[in-house]
């Protein structure tokens, strides 16, 4: 199991998560484009639209480690897995960058139970998580939430703290976008829950 990119520092919570449905009530200023929109709310599979805007299509895993007591991880995200610190069952959190033509374009964090690792997810390795969710219809999704983050936001600046994108090409960003859109939903599976959060980075095609 590899370890955290940075032992000492786990990702700030996003804290700001509605329901899809709520988009339509975002102010004028920070409301997505329609690109955008239709990125945040499309229900195929992100990587198989990713790999159609790109030449070349890879998964770069930050890092995939077990957690059993929840450190680092928000309680709404306990939740949403169904999972309690005293349960047995530990919990993976894996996180990746999804790169087009090596371009940074989807941070995406998951949590699952580990179980999922000597099941279902047995293979994952170094393959796109969305990709084995949707091949296997045994996982189903449920609804969207989003979430909006302004520049100054602490993921946002772990990002840069990571070397997952520069402060360069968020400044690039800026020019015509006011902050970074990031969306998350549920797969079930049996009585497993997975959790999913893509962050679409600067440069995506859902900024286009």
């Amino acid at each position: 199991m590899l370890g955290h990119p940075n032992s000492q520092q786990h990702p700030p919570f996003i804290e700001s998560w509605v329901d899809a449905p709520m988009l339509s009530l975002i102010t004028a200023a920070q409301a997505p484009s329609e690109t955008c929109r239709e990125w945040l709310l499309n229900i195929e599979s992100l990587t198989e639209r990713l790999m159609q805007q790109c030449t070349g299509f890879r998964v770069e895993v930050l890092g995939q480690y077990t957690n059993a007591s929840g450190v680092g991880i928000a309680a709404d995200e306990m939740a949403l897995v169904e999972h309690r610190c005293d349960e047995s069952t530990d919990l993976v959190i894996r996180e990746v960058v999804l790169r087009g033509d090596e371009q940074p374009w989807v941070y995406a964090r998951s949590i699952f139970p580990v179980a999922l690792t000597q099941d279902a997810l047995h293979e994952l390795g170094d393959q796109p998580l969305g990709k084995l969710l949707f091949n296997d219809p045994r996982f189903q999704r449920q609804p969207f939430m989003v979430s909006f983050m302004l520049p100054d936001d602490p993921f946002v600046q772990y990002l840069i703290t990571q070397k997952v994108i520069s402060a360069e090409t968020l400044e690039l960003h800026l020019h015509k976008h006011t902050g970074i859109w990031a969306r998350r939903s549920v797969f079930t599976y049996l009585e497993h829950h997975i959790l999913v959060n893509e962050i679409f980075l600067p440069g995506a095609p859902a900024y286009a």
